[in-house]
């Protein structure tokens, strides 16, 4: 269709080269499954027609199609492209979380706090919020910084107190004072995070372990017979396993 219209400029076939570019991008991304292909029509249309609503609605897939094609400098590009050119746009306190998420990925822990205080500072009533807090708590754990993030975690708990957001920022705080080799800690962190953590599961298991390193790590009262006979028994099916 393009190849038919020339380089002939007027509103109409502007309009025809718009959708016809969108309908391309659609087609690749869709029925062709190749984000590669998508990308290219999809930047096409935002280079030629950097206003169009058809150029806002292409900025929105094109980071996502570039992290599938591995492209994380292009999709980093290009969520900042859809903050800049529309901030009051739907959709852009999400690109701006997948800056973050992509900077943490990138073990870029300074530039993915920033990301994330940005998200909260620039939209303050955005559902994200809770996880723009939570990433920037983690941030800190994955660089090892452990007492920033266990303060962190703390303080994402107090502002989201019984949520979901505040169990997970329980729970890896709990992770975390496992890490450092507090079990007592951590064991209070996850019974905290228990009730209201969406995989209880997961909680379940990291505080049936804690729990057990603990139990391990108590005397036992040498006339209790029973219990020396328990921790004699969980010794020896420890050295059978090992």
């Amino acid at each position: 269709m393009l190849l038919t219209i020339g380089d002939e400029r007027s509103e109409r076939l502007d309009l025809v080269r718009r959708g016809a570019l969108k309908l391309a991008g659609d087609l690749c991304a869709v029925y062709l499954d190749d984000p590669r292909c998508a990308a290219h029509e999809y930047r096409e249309l935002v280079k030629r027609y950097p206003t169009a609503p058809e150029a806002f609605e292409a900025r929105e897939r094109l980071g996502d199609l570039d992290m599938r094609i591995g492209d994380v400098r292009g999709a980093l590009e290009a969520w900042r492209d859809q903050v800049a050119t529309a901030p009051d746009r739907p959709g852009a306190d999400a690109a701006q979380l997948k800056i973050a998420r992509a900077l943490l990925d990138r073990g870029e822990f300074h530039d993915a706090r920033a990301a994330a205080a940005e998200l909260q500072s620039r939209w303050p009533k955005s559902k994200l919020g809770p996880a723009a807090a939570l990433l920037s708590a983690s941030s800190y754990h994955l660089s090892g910084r452990h007492q920033d993030a266990i303060a962190a975690y703390d303080k994402v708990e107090r502002k989201y107190h019984g949520t979901q957001k505040a169990a997970e920022a329980l729970f890896e705080k709990g992770n975390c004072l496992v890490e450092l080799g507090d079990d007592e800690a951590a064991v209070k962190a996850y019974t905290a995070a228990l009730v209201r953590h969406d995989s209880p599961e997961a909680v379940q298991f990291a505080l049936a372990r804690a729990e057990r390193r603990l139990d391990r790590g108590r005397a036992v009262n040498p006339h209790n017979y029973a219990a020396v006979w328990d921790r004699g028994l969980a010794r020896a099916g420890r050295t059978i396993q090992h």
